[in-house]
């Protein structure tokens, strides 16, 4: 009867075979796959990891904040802000078209932390609404030690929003329907827009700053 030569045996007599020392320890990390077919690992060490808060499609890949903030910007190729301050400016040629519809416009990178700014289309029953807040790349407890101001200005008209940024453990939908943000009217909006001579043009100027309160 021949005898048994089992798994570490086997392995011991590869490694006498192979010039470099290889590691045999297995490997634990899932492989993800986003929507525009990128492809990574996700370290299975993290617990709890954050999904993906790119808003501009469907991505289902998970990590920590770190990876996550290289993923949005190597793959959704979001721009990256420095400073707590910021200014950005949201055009659409033609708003009323447009019915829902969620953008993540920029990222901020301050106090050592990264905030997600985004800006949403929705309908509030059948109003057709705009709604513009910040996320924090983290936890619940952390993101109640920062506070933003978001301010819609234009035309001579000027709205002001402050809040607490939600975690982006929470969906954009839940944010949308608590309405935790600053939130026009599209209506309102238009008269907001820096060239009044075409009323059928949104160009609403978006500024804020952020700031930790302990």
């Amino acid at each position: 009867m021949e005898p048994r030569i089992n798994h570490l045996q086997i392995e011991s007599q590869v490694h006498e075979l192979l010039d470099y020392p290889v590691c045999t320890n297995q490997i634990t990390s899932t492989i993800y796959q986003c929507s525009n077919d990128y492809t990574g690992e996700v370290n299975n060490d993290k617990e709890n990891p954050y999904n993906c808060p790119y808003s501009g499609s469907k991505c289902t890949a998970t990590g920590d904040t770190q990876w996550l903030l290289q993923h949005l910007r190597n793959d959704h190729h979001v721009e990256m802000h420095d400073g707590r301050s910021f200014s950005h400016r949201y055009v659409h040629h033609n708003p009323k078209h447009l019915h829902h519809a969620t953008w993540m416009l920029t990222l901020l990178d301050c106090y050592g932390r990264q905030f997600c700014l985004y800006f949403e289309a929705f309908h509030l029953k059948k109003t057709p609404m705009y709604i513009a807040y910040m996320q924090f790349m983290g936890d619940e407890e952390e993101a109640t030690s920062f506070s933003y101001t978001l301010e819609i200005s234009g035309n001579g008209r000027k709205m002001t929003w402050q809040g607490v940024p939600r975690s982006i453990r929470d969906s954009h939908k839940t944010v949308r329907d608590s309405q935790d943000g600053l939130i026009i009217t599209r209506k309102l909006a238009l008269y907001f827009s820096a060239d009044n001579s075409n009323s059928k043009e949104l160009k609403l100027k978006i500024s804020g700053c952020v700031w930790r309160e302990h």
